[in-house]
C-alpha cells in the first residue's frame, strides 16, 4: 500500500508552494518576539501573571548591564529567580511543585550573580535565605520566558506596585518595554507547534543523490524544520524514519564530543540503502537550549560534571525537546506509521502520544571514541537510552 503526500495542503498553487509562500504567516506573534529580543540585548521587559501582578523582568545573565530605574513609579527590592533544578545542583533542598525560587540580590555583586548562575556554588553564601515560588508566579513566568529567549532561566525580578492595567500599559511605554502576559507566554508555546509546510526543493546528498527537502516554519516565528525524504519514503507503507535534534557542532563540525554527526550520516545511509526513508530535522539545539547554553553545559562537563548535572547547575531541565513538531511534521507528509531509528525511549512515548504508530523501533548504536564515552554512558544510566 502506498501513499501520496499532498503537496499543497492549504490551496496554494503549486508555484506557490516551490516559492515557500505558504509558510509566511500573515499574523506574527507581535508580544513575545519584541520581548525576546529585549531580553536578549540585556533590556527590560513587563512581564504580568494571570491576577494582573507585574514585574519587570531581565535577564540575569546581563546583570552588569545598566539596570533601568523607573522613576516614581512604586517597586518592591529586586530578586534573582532561580529553577528547582539550578537550586538543586547548587545542593539546596527542593520541594515539588515549587519551580522556581527567589533570593534577595542587594548583598551580591553583578559578578557574583553571573558566577552563581553560570554554576559557581561558591558565589552563594549557604545562610542566605530562599523564597520558594509557585508555578504561575511572577519569578517562575519570568524563568520560563527567558528559556524561551534561549537564554539562562535566571531572572532579575522587580515587583511593579502599580494594579491599574492603563497605568502599566503606560509605563511600559514611557521605558519602551515590552509587555508579556501569562496567557501570551502560553498562546506562544501552542503557536510553535502549529507547523506550516513550504518549498519542496530537489537536494542530492553524498550519502542519498535523490533526495527532496521540505521546509517547516513554526507559525508566526523564526524556528525553521525540515523533512529530508529519500527515495520512496513518501510512498511506502511504514517508511524508516529518523527524527533528529540539530547539533551544530556534531553534525556540521565533526565533534566527537557526541554521536550526533555519526547517527545522521548511519541514518541517511540506511534509509538510501532500503530505498525510502524520512529524516526529520528539528531545530533543536543543545537539547533545545541553544548553542551558547550548550557550550557553557560544555565548559561545566569538562570540569568533571556529566551532561545531566551540568544542564541542571545552569537551571535547565535534563532535555527542553518536545517531538510533538516531529509528529506533526510526519503527519502532514501523510505518515503516521513507522519503523524508527532511535535508542532515546522519551522519543517512541512522544511521537506515541501524538498518534504516530511506531511499528518498529530500529537501533541506531555506534562505536564510541574516547571523546564522548562518557557521555555514551550518561545517555544509557541518567536518560535511560536503549544502548546495549
Amino acid at each position: 500500500m502506498t501513499k501520496d503526500i499532498d503537496t499543497n495542503p492549504i490551496n496554494l498553487s503549486s508555484a506557490d508552494f516551490t516559492a515557500g509562500r505558504d509558510i509566511i504567516d500573515t499574523k506574527p506573534d507581535m508580544k513575545l518576539e519584541p520581548a525576546i529580543f529585549a531580553l536578549r540585548r540585556g533590556s527590560p521587559v513587563l512581564i504580568k501573571d494571570i491576577k494582573g501582578n507585574a514585574a519587570l523582568v531581565q535577564a540575569a545573565e546581563y546583570a552588569d548591564y545598566t539596570y533601568v530605574q523607573l522613576d516614581a513609579v512604586p517597586t518592591s527590592g529586586t530578586v534573582l529567580c532561580l529553577t528547582s533544578q539550578h537550586m538543586q545542583a547548587l545542593g539546596r533542598k527542593v520541594l515539588q511543585d515549587r519551580p522556581a525560587y527567589s533570593l534577595p540580590v542587594q548583598s551580591l555583586s553583578p559578578a557574583q550573580i553571573i558566577s552563581l548562575i553560570l554554576g559557581d556554588e561558591t558565589a552563594i553564601d549557604e545562610t542566605i535565605s530562599i523564597l520558594p515560588e509557585r508555578a504561575g508566579t511572577l519569578p517562575a513566568l519570568a524563568n520560563h520566558l527567558l528559556k524561551l529567549s534561549k537564554l539562562l532561566p535566571a531572572a532579575l525580578v522587580t515587583r511593579v506596585l502599580v494594579d491599574d492595567e492603563s497605568e502599566l500599559l503606560r509605563i511600559a511605554d514611557t521605558y519602551h518595554m515590552p509587555v508579556v502576559s501569562e496567557r501570551d507566554l502560553h498562546r506562544y508555546e501552542a503557536k510553535r507547534q502549529e507547523l506550516k509546510m513550504g518549498v519542496n526543493v530537489r537536494l542530492p546528498l553524498a550519502a542519498a543523490p535523490d533526495a527532496r527537502m521540505i521546509m517547516f516554519r513554526a507559525s508566526g516565528q523564526r524556528e525553521e524544520h525540515f523533512a529530508i525524504i529519500i527515495g520512496e519514503g513518501l510512498k511506502t507503507s511504514a517508511p524508516l524514519v529518523r527524527v533528529h535534534s540539530q547539533c551544530l557542532t556534531g553534525d556540521v563540525l565533526g565533534s566527537l564530543k557526541c554521536d550526533c554527526g555519526p547517527q545522521l550520516q548511519t541514518a541517511l545511509h540506511n534509509m538510501q540503502e532500503a530505498g525510502a526513508g524520512i529524516l526529520i530535522y528539528l531545530a533543536q539545539e543543545g537539547r533545545d537550549i541553544g548553542l551558547l547554553n550548550k557550550m557553557r553545559s560544555y565548559a561545566l562537563q569538562d570540569s568533571g560534571l556529566d551532561t545531566v548535572e551540568a544542564n541542571h547547575r545552569l537551571g535547565f531541565e535534563t532535555d527542553h525537546r518536545v517531538f510533538a513538531p516531529a509528529a506533526q511534521m510526519l503527519k502532514a507528509l501523510g505518515q503516521t506509521q513507522i519503523r524508527l531509528m532511535t535508542n532515546n525511549p522519551d522519543k517512541v512515548t512522544q511521537l506515541q502520544q501524538h498518534e504516530i504508530d511506531i511499528i518498529e523501533r530500529v537501533p541506531l548504536i555506534l562505536p564510541t571514541n574516547p571523546h564522548n564515552h562518557s557521555y555514551m554512558q550518561t545517555k544509557k544510566d541518567r536518560t535511560g537510552h536503549m544502548l546495549d
